[in-house]
């Protein structure tokens, strides 16, 4: 059975030990342990680059430099030492030793006079490396939680309507609240700070609706769906639908309340005026009973235009009930391409429709391809040229490109993009979109 392979890199400068280390590794009976070596801090540094092996066994003594040193230099510019370097030292250095492992060594060995510490070496290596291994899993999954919850931020704070969470413990409590809280004259984190949370501006004559609504879905496990008026900041009264369902555990405990809400103050004016336009003829018919003929006409066009209200009434609750599964299918099919570059043009994000004009595959675009693989060589080097001044300015307008299409035609672009920046400013992706203006080009 072939065995797993491990490199290892030795800076020792005893030639002794370095063929002890060697001996104790060559002939394990699980792992093959390829080795290399260097005889000075330098070397070894050196190595340590070029061939980023997977274990340093590092002696704290070398010619030119320490240990201490040696790790400092080994750093990366974030700070990081990438490979877990593991120190072997004196019996008289064993605080040197700790004190290595405060800056970045993974374990160390005291190299004892009876080289007992040699047979302890292969299994403290595999248990360095699991550990370093467990380590990088983790940090990899911290990022992928990252990355999902940045997409999910992106998509809900687009969209009109305030999404929302809420406790199951404390009734109205709110843990994420979409800035489109705005909309009322308030910033997410006023809200978040209050205890009343969501009945804070809840109309008092609404309140107990509210509360009765969430209790039934708590027991029933059932959506929440409810009609209610909000106050803005400046007083005013705002109608909104709340639609919310309960977020479980993979065991089936529930969670948190989740929703969003929809302003829908419009549509109650209209259902307003329908009902004063209704009780307007109910009071001409009682009051020109007599004079039925001559207003016969105007009775049927009121009835028409009540009827044109009720029907858009009607579609227009039909649509707020499916706009929240419309959002997907609007991003992924709008009739324009949205996508997002990394520092380096390579593509962050692409929608479906984006991806159709490109006659390419998610896999091979997204993380993989710049936007310049993509454009014709003249194409390419005008977008190069703005997307360096792009990240500076922050927007960019208008710019005319033509793209390469896998199957050898080409396509016509308008590119529109706005940047985003960290709090220190620093450009980290691009919000963009592309309008195909092929036929437009033909026509002129």
């Amino acid at each position: 059975m072939t065995k797993l392979q491990i490199r290892i890199l030795i800076v020792e400068d005893d030639l002794v030990d370095r063929m002890a280390c060697r001996r104790a590794l060559v002939n394990n009976p699980d792992y093959e342990f390829v080795l290399s070596e260097a005889e000075t801090g330098r070397e070894g540094l050196r190595l340590a680059r070029a061939q980023k092996p997977d274990c340093v066994l590092l002696d704290y003594h070398l010619p030119d430099l320490n240990g201490l040193e040696f790790l400092a230099e080994l750093r990366n510019d974030l700070g990081e030492i990438l490979v877990p370097v593991m120190m072997l030292t004196g019996a008289d250095n064993a605080s040197v030793a700790v004190e290595a492992m405060k800056r970045g060594a993974q374990d160390y060995l005291v190299k004892d006079v009876n080289r007992q510490y040699l047979e302890l070496l292969p299994a403290v290596i595999q248990r360095v490396l699991r550990e370093r291994r467990t380590l990088m899993e983790k940090k990899q999954v911290e990022e992928n939680l990252i990355q999902a919850e940045a997409k999910y931020r992106f998509l809900v704070e687009q969209i009109p309507a305030v999404t929302y969470t809420t406790a199951l413990d404390e009734l109205g409590k709110l843990l994420y609240i979409s800035p489109q809280i705005s909309q009322l004259g308030f910033s997410p984190g006023e809200w978040l700070a209050d205890p009343e949370g969501l009945f804070k501006q809840i109309h008092p004559e609404d309140r107990a609706l509210l509360r009765s609504a969430i209790a039934r879905g708590n027991e029933s496990g059932e959506p929440l769906r409810c009609e209610y008026r909000l106050f803005t900041r400046a007083g005013k009264v705002r109608w909104f639908l709340n639609e919310a369902s309960l977020v479980r555990h993979a065991s089936g405990e529930p969670l948190f309340l989740q929703g969003v809400l929809v302003d829908i103050t419009q549509d109650k004016d209209i259902e307003e005026e329908l009902h004063a336009h209704r009780r307007r003829l109910e009071e001409l018919v009682a009051n020109r009973t007599m004079q039925f003929e001559k207003q016969t006409a105007i009775l049927e066009s009121a009835n028409t235009n009540l009827a044109n209200k009720l029907d858009a009434c009607t579609q227009a609750g039909s649509a707020l009930k499916k706009y929240a599964d419309q959002l997907a299918d609007l991003y992924h099919n709008a009739p324009c391409s949205y996508y997002s570059l990394d520092p380096d043009g390579v593509f962050i994000h692409i929608n479906d429709n984006g991806l159709k004009w490109l006659d390419r595959t998610r896999e091979e675009v997204v993380g993989k391809m710049r936007l310049t693989d993509l454009l014709t060589p003249a194409s390419g080097k005008t977008f190069l040229e703005s997307y360096s001044r792009f990240k500076e300015c922050g927007w960019l307008r208008d710019l005319q490109l033509e793209i390469a299409r896998a199957d050898g035609t080409s396509l016509s672009v308008l590119l529109n993009a706005t940047a985003v920046k960290d709090v220190a400013g620093r450009f980290m992706m691009s919000r963009s979109m592309m309008f195909d203006i092929t036929d437009s080009k033909r026509a002129n």
